[in-house]
């Protein structure tokens, strides 16, 4: 096994075990920072309102929570069917929500006929080697949008690991003390331009610095066009 196929075993292995304490460790349990956080999901309804949405590693669906109403629907995927067992406690409106255990890199079983991909926390986990196969396949299940969010990064983010790669690597410990190496890059506007222009010439960057968060959205019209 490669060590990136180790990493991303790694990674998936991480967040099973992190699944009932997500929303907990994240804050998102408490009023104060999902109020942070409104400019961001604000933003986010405006991108999706009337749209099909495929939402990829959707964790426990925090984000699908906020913003499901005003979509046409969101069918919400993720790896790990423990993180899908935490969504599903959150009871969202089988009308508008579905859930699907997939993974990220293949989509198999995932309809193509989406108006916008969704992923939120995932695109920084994304080994640099696999960002390009990817997006192609990504791409291939929607004809619309592709949206990612991501955080920028505080003051104790950046490491100095790095693998052979250039990903840049996180020690997270679980409160088990058990701990995990995962990739969690930090993206400067070179770096978001060098990974999309390939697919795009209109790629969109807002920052939020207050709520450390980073939106990125691009427009696809044709499936022919992203080859």
């Amino acid at each position: 096994m490669s060590n990136t196929a180790k990493l991303i075993q790694e990674m998936q292995t991480y967040y099973h075990h992190r699944a009932a304490l997500y929303d907990v460790s994240m804050g998102y349990d408490q009023p104060e920072t999902v109020m942070q956080l409104t400019p961001v999901i604000e933003r986010l309804r405006q991108l999706v309102t009337d749209k099909k949405v495929l939402e990829i590693a959707c964790g426990p669906c925090f984000w699908t929570q906020q913003i499901y109403d005003c979509t046409h629907s969101i069918l919400a995927t993720d790896f790990n069917q423990s993180v899908l067992n935490q969504a599903a406690m959150k009871k969202l409106s089988s009308d508008k929500v579905q859930m699907q255990q997939a993974d990220a890199y293949q989509l198999d079983g995932v309809p193509s006929n989406f108006e916008v991909a969704l992923a939120i926390d995932w695109l920084s986990h994304v080994p640099k080697t696999r960002l390009q196969g990817f997006l192609k396949n990504l791409h291939r299940h929607v004809q619309g949008m592709v949206i990612f969010c991501d955080q920028l990064p505080g003051p104790q983010s950046q490491t100095d690991t790095f693998d052979e790669e250039g990903n840049h690597l996180q020690q997270r410990t679980l409160p088990d003390s058990s701990s995990y190496t995962v990739i969690k890059h930090f993206f400067c506007n070179q770096e978001i331009n060098s990974i999309f222009t390939p697919f795009t010439p209109q790629i969109a960057i807002e920052r939020f610095p207050q709520t450390r968060r980073l939106l990125i959205h691009y427009p696809l019209i044709a499936a022919e066009n992203l080859s």
